[in-house]
């Protein structure tokens, strides 16, 4: 007792040591998030800022990357074609140097076949021509540039044909199409060869894989985007619903405080509990949201009311699935509370057994129903103590209770007169009356009745019947043995008294009649 007097008191260390948090979460979710919960809390601001920061700089990043590695492709790309018309155009004007035959068909085989060792496309142009420029042979043969001066075809060409293979491959324009061109020529002024191919084709693949780049770029972003999107929509729906659990929780803690009573959510395999806020006002401790031992709770609780672990072992045992019991708990006062707590386990079948309910404050409850108690002890006393016969009925005329008076007039025992007999049945175990008669009511009220009965014993009673306000009926007998036999002595002393004065009026009659002889004589 004094381990629980020094724990429960104001300044105990029990509920010292815990306080009140002011998180985004409160009751048992946050004892059930921890300790995730709060550190994603703790991170969240830094994540809102981060977060578009980074995927920002990842789009920039690989934006920049993939732009520096298409345009290495394209040099590449570049290269290689200005390289294999380099090398095509140098081939035919050694192979043109080194052959005798002008046969128009000779040269028209030489072309095709450099075209196919170099693995040329079908955009790439292979040109033959004399000493005056002038095209001889031309592969594809779908090109009409045969017979016509390559010089006067090509635009802003001319270091080609003045230097050959010296001025490299150039940018020239056809037909108002840009072109990479190469022009060796051949020695001993035997003619010149050429290698041409547009540039639009040469960047046809190039062009493909940029529009890939960019369309898989813009579904990234766009993804990513949707990603930003959603994270900070669903941020936005956490807050919310943090926001209207707390507000639903402040709610339920008003109206478990407003009703005097408070939540237990018991965890019997951790022996954790968790309490209301309310919990802890109703015994004035400071209220916290961490879980409470069985050993805690059990400390307040009043030794002549039960043993806690007891209880906790019959529900681990499966012996019971639910709790109603009244007990007292300690008040950091040092006065006893009087609590009903009433609790149900969540799934009797789960390994896990949960046990939560509401303990509510029946103090005043408890002393009403002592001050009821003896209220109604000494109201029985009263009426046991009158000498009238008592008796109530409610308003379906079933007894509600009757002294020991009512008892004896009537004749009944105790079985008799057991509350809720039906007024008929009991009337029937009655002793019969001698007499009974209703009385004219002279009080007024509505529904009452007086009537006066003879007992088989002699005696009389006024049985007096009033209604009550629910609609039963409340009966006093009163002896009026000694009145009644006080009227049956005044009416005999009337009789005699009457027939005196009737003796006597027929004297004085007969001495008038003697009177009036004497005055005759």
């Amino acid at each position: 007792m004094a381990k629980a007097d020094a724990w429960g008191a104001p300044g105990g260390t029990a509920f010292a040591r815990r306080e009140t948090r002011g998180d985004g979460l409160a009751g048992n979710t946050r004892l059930i998030a921890e300790p995730a919960y709060r550190r994603l809390l703790a991170a969240e601001p830094l994540l809102r800022r981060s977060i578009p920061v980074l995927i920002i700089t990842f789009l920039i990043v690989i934006a920049a990357l993939r732009v520096l590695s298409l345009m290495n492709e394209r040099d590449d790309v570049e290269r290689n074609a200005k390289a294999i018309l380099t090398l095509a155009a140098g081939q035919l004007a050694s192979s043109l140097a080194t052959t005798s035959e002008t046969v128009p068909g000779a040269i028209q085989d030489l072309l095709e076949t450099t075209s196919r060792q170099g693995a040329m496309g079908r955009s790439h142009v292979l040109v033959i021509t004399d000493s005056a420029f002038k095209i001889v042979a031309v592969t594809p043969r779908s090109m009409p540039w045969q017979g016509h001066s390559l010089d006067g075809l090509v635009e802003g060409g001319q270091p080609l044909f003045m230097f050959g293979d010296r001025a490299g491959v150039m940018d020239v324009n056809i037909d108002g199409r840009d072109w990479y061109a190469a022009v060796s020529l051949a020695d001993g002024g035997k003619g010149a060869s050429a290698a041409l191919v547009p540039q639009d084709a040469v960047f046809d693949a190039w062009r493909k894989t940029v529009s890939l780049n960019v369309t898989l770029f813009v579904l990234t972003a766009g993804v990513l985007i949707v990603i930003l999107y959603a994270y900070f929509g669903q941020a936005a729906r956490a807050q919310a619903a943090d926001r209207i659990y707390l507000e639903a929780h402040q709610r339920i803690d008003m109206a478990l405080v407003r009703g005097r009573c408070g939540l237990w959510d018991w965890d019997m395999v951790r022996g954790k509990m968790y309490w209301s806020r309310s919990m802890y006002d109703m015994l004035g401790y400071k209220p916290c949201d961490t879980m409470l031992s069985f050993g805690e709770v059990d400390q307040i609780i009043h030794p002549e009311d039960g043993d806690l672990f007891e209880l906790a072992n019959r529900i681990v045992a499966r012996e019971i699935d639910h709790i109603d019991q009244v007990f007292r708990m300690r008040h950091s006062d040092g006065q006893w509370v009087w609590m009903r707590a009433r609790a149900q386990v969540i799934d009797p079948e789960a390994p896990e057994i949960q046990l939560i309910g509401i303990a509510v404050d029946v103090t005043e409850q408890r002393h009403l129903a002592l001050r009821s108690e003896a209220a109604d002890l000494r109201l029985r006393t009263a009426i046991e103590n009158i000498n009238e016969s008592f008796v109530l009925w409610d308003s379906m005329q079933r007894l509600i209770m009757c002294n020991s008076k009512y008892q004896q007039d009537n004749g009944l025992s105790d079985r008799d007169v057991m509350p809720g007999t039906a007024r008929a049945a009991l009337e029937e175990r009655m002793l019969a009356f001698a007499s009974e008669r209703r009385l004219a009511h002279t009080s007024g009220l509505q529904g009452g009745a007086t009537f006066e009965r003879q007992l088989a014993d002699g005696r009389w009673l006024q049985v007096n019947e009033l209604k009550t306000r629910d609609g039963g009926i409340v009966s006093v007998g009163s002896d009026i043995t000694q009145i009644k036999l006080h009227q049956e002595k005044l009416v005999d002393s009337e009789r005699r008294l009457m027939a005196t004065i009737h003796d006597l009026s027929l004297a004085r009659r007969a001495e008038e009649e003697r009177s009036r002889e004497l005055v005759d004589l």
